[in-house]
């Protein structure tokens, strides 16, 4: 019972942390609204398919949680897997031609929108200016809303931020790419500093897999 009462614990401050960027002031955090299109199926389905497992570390003030992922890209489906400790499944969350689909294996470990974990996702991974590689310097643009701006060095994304339009919320939302990343495939580590929650990850990519 310790045990299960110890995983129930760190799914609800992973999720709380990383993944929907609470404030500790928010008491119910269903109530969020985490503005932001995802990008189209049909736009996903021309990128490349490719299976990773990631290790996120999420800080808050001085907490800090450990989890891991598993993010899978096949056509115009994108499955998202959320491991406890034991390595056994979370939950798993789909976004396909029907829509956005989740199970939850553990009660309780979703008490939000699945939208908002596939957000941070896309922003990382699909929420480019545009397709290809960049010439080197800032580039701006807007979608949906928002502002984005990116860096590039070398030929390869060095950072990407977020800013609303209307300012709701406000703040910005910048992605570190260590190293860069190049074409489509994560680099060893994104960092996800997200300045309208008050939330700061590390994505440790084990291993990318295209298939």
């Amino acid at each position: 019972m310790k045990s299960m009462r110890s995983m129930k614990r760190w799914l609800r401050s992973l999720v709380l942390l990383g993944l929907c960027g609470c404030a500790p002031k928010v008491v119910d955090p269903s109530q969020l609204r985490y503005p932001g299109e995802l990008v189209a199926v049909a736009q996903l389905a021309g990128r490349g398919d490719f299976l990773a497992r990631q290790t996120l570390v999420g800080r808050l003030g001085e907490r800090e949680i450990h989890g891991q992922v598993v993010l899978q890209k096949r056509g115009s489906e994108l499955t998202l897997i959320g491991l406890t400790p034991f390595g056994s499944k979370a939950f798993v969350i789909q976004q396909g031609p029907e829509g956005v689909r989740s199970q939850t294996i553990m009660a309780g470990a979703l008490p939000f929108p699945p939208e908002f974990m596939l957000l941070d996702v896309h922003r990382a991974l699909f929420m480019g200016l545009s397709g290809g590689t960049g010439a080197d310097g800032e580039r701006r643009g807007e979608r949906e809303g928002e502002a984005i701006r990116e860096t590039w060095a070398d030929g390869r994304l060095l950072r990407r931020s977020f800013r609303r339009l209307d300012r709701r919320p406000k703040g910005t939302i910048t992605i570190e790419y260590v190293g860069g990343m190049a074409g489509e495939q994560a680099p060893a580590k994104i960092i996800v500093d997200n300045g309208w929650f008050g939330y700061r990850v590390e994505i440790s990519t084990i291993s990318w897999q295209p298939i």
